[in-house]
């Protein structure tokens, strides 16, 4: 069963309310370790993404598709990522970025799984500004 709150996590992310509450940052540093763990991504490639850049590094793409399908989003046939899927869990307030993003970059397949969540995470950080939250989220010392 996947944990609601590691996707309210990832929620309070993109939001545009940039104050991390603490009861968030402890499920959010789990998520991170392990997809660290499972994806073999480095931290200092990982730490790219506060400057905006997603590294192509096959580890880092796979640590992204790590975090989606933690949270529930991926379908497991194609591998394309669906944000919409959060709506029902999601503030109202939130509710119209994710359905931009998703009617941006659901669309994105490619034949490895890995890859396919990089393309969406590169078309999430041109379709959106406040994508880049995530990864301050998770970065989080």
């Amino acid at each position: 069963m996947k944990s609601s709150f590691l996707l309210t996590c990832f929620l309070l992310a993109v939001s545009f309310a940039f104050e991390i509450p603490d009861s968030y940052k402890k499920p959010a540093k789990m998520l991170h370790e392990i997809c660290v763990a499972e994806s073999g991504a480095s931290e200092e490639m990982l730490r790219q993404c506060l400057d905006g850049t997603v590294h192509g590094d096959s580890a880092v793409k796979c640590y992204i598709h790590c975090l989606f399908d933690k949270i529930d989003v991926i379908d497991q046939d194609t591998g394309r990522i669906f944000l919409d899927r959060l709506s029902d869990m999601l503030p109202y307030d939130m509710q119209e970025t994710v359905a931009h993003l998703t009617r941006e970059c659901s669309h994105i397949e490619t034949a490895d799984k890995c890859e396919t969540a990089y393309q969406t995470v590169k078309c999430y950080f041109n379709a959106h500004d406040e994508v880049i939250k995530f990864c301050h989220l998770l970065m989080l010392d």
